[in-house]
């Protein structure tokens, strides 16, 4: 086998790890959306998958999945609009 043959056969594989990686990511936000959509909570999510609750945010985030828990007092106060105090 030549050099040129090797190469092919380099690009071929990395490009394969490629879209299998990319592939598998796909998959598991998806489970992960269904989990959340079924009303499984985040931190459930995170406990089972292995990653934190941020990547379960950004995968929520990413497939228009709203909030992830309801909004506490201190949250709800600094939504107000005109309310500039430091709740």
């Amino acid at each position: 086998m030549n050099e040129e043959e090797v190469v092919t056969r380099l690009q071929q594989a990395a490009e394969a790890k490629k879209k299998a990686e990319k592939d598998a990511a796909e998959a598991f936000a998806a489970v992960v959306a269904d989990a959340l959509l079924t009303g499984l909570k985040p931190a459930a999510v995170a406990k089972a998958t292995g990653y934190s609750y941020e990547t379960i945010r950004r995968i929520a985030r990413a497939k228009n999945i709203g909030r992830l828990r309801e909004p506490t007092v201190t949250s709800r106060k600094k939504a107000q609009p005109g309310d500039d105090s430091l709740a």
